[in-house]
């Protein structure tokens, strides 16, 4: 009897054994996983960052460059090929609504027909060329002039900047802050009409390396 109780207790002690060994092979497995985890959000992160910069140093080449190739004249018209376009609602579901608000630019195709690649620069350490940096992230860019023209509006030509249709921006040459508050409430003053320069909306897509993709929206004037 003493040798049968000795050969099962050796067989416990087995059993036991081999449940902590699993035990712990699960818990390393897991621990392996939170690694790799926190590693891929650490990695994110640096990407995002990285898209961060580029989208700054993109944003004055853009503004220079809408500036250089759309004259104020021809800013009443679409320009595609350098990714304008003269009103806020190309870009929404129903683009004929008052709502600008670019629903689809985040999931549209952005391609070289309806938007453009940042232009070459070089900025302290950062650069550019041919829409992409030295990180690897292409940009691109699309810029809508804040102004409620339907699209046959834009075909007729007839989509001059109006304050009643644009959202403007004021830069009285004067030297006084003024407001477009019309009731002319004290410390405001009213603007200088022929000051009066409608916004524009920036919408950067950087698209990076394992396939990171960050949007980026900035308001100028001109």
């Amino acid at each position: 009897m003493k040798g049968t109780s000795t050969r099962l207790q050796r067989g416990l002690v087995l059993f036991f054994a081999l449940l902590a060994l699993a035990v712990m092979s699960i818990a390393a497995v897991a621990l392996i996983r939170s690694v790799d985890t926190n590693a891929l959000l650490s990695g994110n992160m640096v990407f995002r960052q990285s898209a961060g910069t580029a989208s700054n140093v993109a944003l004055e080449g853009i503004a220079e460059n809408i500036a250089k190739k759309v004259a104020l004249a021809d800013s009443i018209k679409h320009n595609p090929q350098v990714g304008y376009y003269a009103n806020c609602s190309r870009f929404d579901t129903q683009p004929d609504a008052l709502v600008c608000d670019g629903n689809t630019l985040t999931t549209m195709a952005w391609s070289d027909s309806n938007s453009s690649l940042a232009p070459s620069q070089t900025d302290g350490n950062d650069e550019i060329r041919n829409g992409s940096d030295r990180q690897g992230n292409e940009i691109r860019y699309v810029v809508e002039r804040m102004c409620n023209y339907s699209e046959a509006e834009i075909n007729a030509g007839t989509a001059k900047s109006d304050a009643s249709r644009c959202m403007m921006a004021s830069s009285p040459n004067n030297g006084e802050n003024c407001s477009h508050n019309v009731t002319n409430l004290e410390l405001f003053k009213r603007c200088i009409s022929s000051s009066d320069s409608p916004l524009y909306r920036v919408t950067i897509r950087i698209a990076g390396p394992k396939n990171t993709l960050t949007f980026m929206q900035s308001f100028i004037s001109n």
